[in-house]
């Protein structure tokens, strides 16, 4: 695999805060079962990342990585562990996400392999992103975000300098592709969750 399939995966991995979890995922990575899914197929995936919270809150993918990840038992456990999906917090396996700064920065022992069996392309700055020519199977979405708070101005993120309030991230979601499907991924919050101690809804 290119360099440019650890981007996303490994920069996640990069929070702000200055406690660190080493973790190490018990689940055996099917390299054979992520490398067979990631060859050319019939299916097409398009998506948008570019959401107003009625707080206020802007969550933009643009100009950032997207990864699509094959769904393994070691993707599985990986998300479980990243997004602290035992808690129901910040969503479930089908749609999660996580604000880097508000959580324990995470090192996964041993995940080269598993970093370097994903497909990456880029959001373009309407957050809008695309994936050609996908094999049948589940994946995960998972599209490196910018938070931008009530004071931050559509039009100064899109094309100007200000980053007042603004913060990283990620979202995820879950995706089944099969036959010649053609997916427009619309990414919407997972739910009432809290933000910050702000309801997204």
């Amino acid at each position: 695999m290119k360099t440019s399939s650890f981007i996303l995966l490994a920069s996640l991995l990069l929070a702000s805060c200055a406690t660190q979890r080493l973790v190490r995922v018990g689940t055996p990575f099917d390299a054979g079962k992520a490398r067979a899914m990631l060859v050319p197929g019939n299916n097409q995936l398009d998506g948008r990342v570019m959401a107003a919270m009625p707080n206020g809150t802007l969550v933009s993918c643009a100009g950032q990585v997207v990864s699509l990840v094959p769904v393994t038992d070691y993707a599985r456990e990986w998300a479980r562990q990243f997004y602290e999906l035992d808690t129901g917090q910040y969503g479930t396996l089908n749609a999660a996400y996580r604000m880097d700064s508000r959580e324990s920065k995470i090192k996964f022992v041993g995940a080269e392999a598993f970093y370097a069996a994903t497909r990456t392309t880029r959001c373009d700055e309407d957050g809008n992103f695309s994936f050609p020519h996908v094999a049948n199977g589940e994946f995960l979405v998972v599209a490196k975000t910018r938070w931008l708070g009530r004071d931050h101005d559509y039009y100064d993120f899109m094309y100007g300098v200000n980053d007042a309030q603004e913060e990283d991230g990620s979202v995820m979601q879950k995706v089944r592709l099969n036959g010649n499907s053609v997916i427009d991924l619309q990414w919407a919050p997972p739910g009432p969750v809290m933000l910050g101690g702000e309801g997204l809804l």
